[in-house]
């Protein structure tokens, strides 16, 4: 068995970051994932401009907070299931009112049917136990015709994006590349394209989603984008 799957298996046991890990992902994830996590932020705000937004597995909570000072009629709620991650979210959030962090399950969501507008997810679907519970609770909670965009690493996504990258984000772009793929990172937080368009496809067409959603590649990511109709 190869490290990386001695790793993805043992990541696969526990939803919940270990709180030596949440500090040491604070401290690095605002250097690499800034940049894309505000044209994210960006990209929210543009097509959910007010109402109640929903982070699953916010973590240190710069997404949230991005959204947050974009757009103040907007109400933000981050939630993760790593009690220390919630913590770091809060005392990040500290002077913006319109976004609250706390600790919850995503498969388990602490709100009521039909009460949210939007939800975006970035990084977590690879530690998700019960990813087609995730998406059901999703599609109960969403609001008829809401969204719902669950971002995650693709290993293919930047070596076919790699200039891309580069280009969009600098030099800045550059060290992203480098870090994400010659350290293989990406191969401990996300699935290959093959995983996306066979395991991820053959779950959401279990869910309430199986008629509704699409995948892309962009930038770094895997796109999921899910659409609830009644």
């Amino acid at each position: 068995m190869s490290i990386i799957k001695f790793i993805r298996d043992v990541q696969s046991r526990f939803e919940a970051v270990p709180d030596p890990a949440a500090v040491f992902y604070n401290a690095i994830a605002r250097k690499i994932l800034a940049k894309p996590e505000r044209k994210i932020a960006d990209d929210i705000v543009e097509k959910t401009k007010s109402g109640t937004i929903l982070d699953l597995g916010s973590g240190p909570g710069y997404l949230s907070i991005e959204v947050a000072k974009r757009a103040p009629s907007l109400q933000v709620y981050g939630i993760d299931l790593s009690r220390k991650m919630v913590q770091i979210a809060r005392h990040h959030a500290k002077g913006v009112e319109n976004v609250q962090f706390e600790f919850g399950n995503a498969a388990d969501l602490p709100f009521e049917d039909d009460s949210i507008d939007f939800i975006v997810s970035t990084g977590s679907l690879h530690h998700w136990k019960r990813p087609a519970k995730v998406f059901n609770e999703c599609c109960r909670v969403l609001k008829n015709c809401g969204e719902a965009w669950i971002y995650d690493c693709c290993y293919d996504a930047l070596k076919k994006e790699a200039d891309k990258v580069k280009k969009q984000y600098g030099f800045y772009g550059f060290w992203i590349y480098q870090i994400l793929t010659k350290l293989k990172v990406t191969k401990l937080h996300g699935f290959s394209k093959e995983e996306y368009e066979s395991k991820i496809k053959a779950i959401l067409d279990q869910t309430r989603f199986r008629d509704s959603y699409r995948m892309e590649l962009t930038d770094m990511w895997m796109k999921i984008t899910l659409k609830k109709h009644r």
